[in-house]
């Protein structure tokens, strides 16, 4: 188990949701080391638990609240409830919780379009034509097209940050935009999306059977959740594996880093206690 639970913190640290921001309790880990400590048999009870809360980690899914109670001892139950009150990132405050505007725009046009394209295929076997010769299938696929590609207009054009091309460029919105997609979406020449029902960019976890990721993306108060969680149980799960947290040596530049982000952190929360 303590190998399980070291190839599921692997996976955590290498595959989870993007941690450039972020300083925690796997930056400075190499988890590269397989001496373990002993542990007893309630110890490895505890890391299957461990094992399963990393792998909905990794799943962008949350953990439970009476998971976490059984994971964490009172004491790391206790510095966990406490974090809450203190921000680990400049970019949390800068996550909003909720869809962007634009993106909903976005999506009430793409719908629109799925609605045209379900009714053009009624009408698949149809010969009769209008007086521009169009069937009716003809009609509705092009009503269905207009509306694709207006929406992915619109779509590029937000997430479009070159100011030669775009002065109105806004790179906080484009990646909050793409943060909600589910697949890669470029602004570039040529690049962009294949206009259709099936190539369209959708937002994630949408219930479509042409989404391609059906997990919702980590934003706002599940951003601050997810970091939280994944801290907690780091700490208490590298405690299981190591007498001492095997970590990289940290440098002088690293450590006053650290020192730096912590007093600023620490600034932010004494001034919205202030505010308050």
């Amino acid at each position: 188990m303590q190998y399980a639970t070291l190839f599921q913190l692997r996976r955590v640290k290498y595959d989870g949701v993007d941690d450039s921001q972020y300083i925690h309790a796997l930056t400075y880990a190499d988890l590269d080391c397989e001496q373990f400590k002993s542990i007893d048999a309630a110890d490895v009870k505890r890391l299957h638990k461990f094992a399963a809360a990393l792998e909905r980690l990794v799943q962008q899914r949350t953990v439970f609240d009476w998971q976490m109670h059984t994971l964490l001892l009172p004491q790391q139950y206790h510095e966990y409830m406490n974090s809450f009150d203190l921000d680990m990132s400049h970019v949390e405050s800068e996550h909003s919780a909720d869809m962007p505007w634009q993106l909903r725009d976005y999506m009430d046009k793409i719908q629109q379009g799925d609605k045209y394209t379900r009714t053009a295929n009624l009408f698949k076997r149809s010969k009769k034509r209008d007086a521009q010769g169009r069937t009716a299938f003809g009609r509705y696929e092009s009503l269905a097209f207009g509306c694709y590609e207006e929406a992915v207009m619109d779509l590029c054009s937000c997430i479009d940050t070159d100011l030669q091309r775009n002065p109105n460029a806004d790179a906080a919105l484009a990646g909050q935009i793409l943060r909600w997609l589910d697949r890669d979406v470029s602004a570039e020449a040529g690049c962009g999306p294949d206009i259709s029902i099936t190539g369209v960019p959708r937002v994630r976890g949408i219930k479509n059977k042409y989404t391609l990721v059906h997990t919702q993306p980590v934003v706002g108060v599940r951003l601050r959740k997810h970091w939280r969680q994944r801290e907690a149980i780091s700490k208490a799960a590298l405690e299981l594996l190591y007498d001492t947290p095997e970590e990289q040596v940290v440098t002088a530049q690293q450590q006053q880093l650290l020192d730096k982000l912590k007093a600023k952190l620490h600034g932010n929360h004494n001034h919205k206690r202030h505010s308050v």
